[in-house]
């Protein structure tokens, strides 16, 4: 039952991470702003070292987690109907802001339902949580 709890909570990190990395790709071509551009590349370098962790972990219970064309093709077409009218960084930075929440709501979720998951898919997704409130709070500034 560990193992399975571990691998839930593995699989949830990659995936969130996973998103986080192709929202920040496809928001990229709507950003003009050099200083939001720079943050949102910094967080797509954590992001991307927290889904090689994720991935590690998985790989010694010999799983690859495959990515979701249908979660990446909904995440795409939400982004672009949401940007259609209003690329401003304001609400961009905003757009962010909810992904990274429910990126936190998510992992809490998965954590509450495998408590006997190990320390190293618990600690990952706590770190990754810590980031994401990290990554709220830096973005609140650009949506003035």
């Amino acid at each position: 039952m560990k193992k399975y709890e571990e691998i839930c909570v593995l699989k949830e990190t990659k995936k969130n991470a996973e998103m986080a990395i192709k929202a920040i790709d496809t928001l990229m071509q709507k950003v003009y702003n050099q200083e939001f551009a720079y943050e949102l590349t910094s967080q797509k370098k954590r992001f991307q070292e927290f889904e090689r962790k994720a991935e590690a972990g998985l790989w010694e219970y010999g799983i690859t987690a495959k990515k979701s064309p249908w979660e990446e093709a909904m995440l795409w077409g939400g982004i672009q109907m949401n940007t259609l009218w209003n690329i401003s960084t304001p609400h961009v930075a905003d757009m962010m802001i909810q992904g990274n929440t429910r990126g936190i709501a998510d992992l809490m979720k998965v954590r509450h339902n495998n408590k006997n998951a190990g320390s190293f898919a618990n600690e990952i997704a706590e770190e990754l949580m810590d980031f994401e409130e990290e990554n709220i709070e830096r973005l609140k500034g650009f949506c003035r």
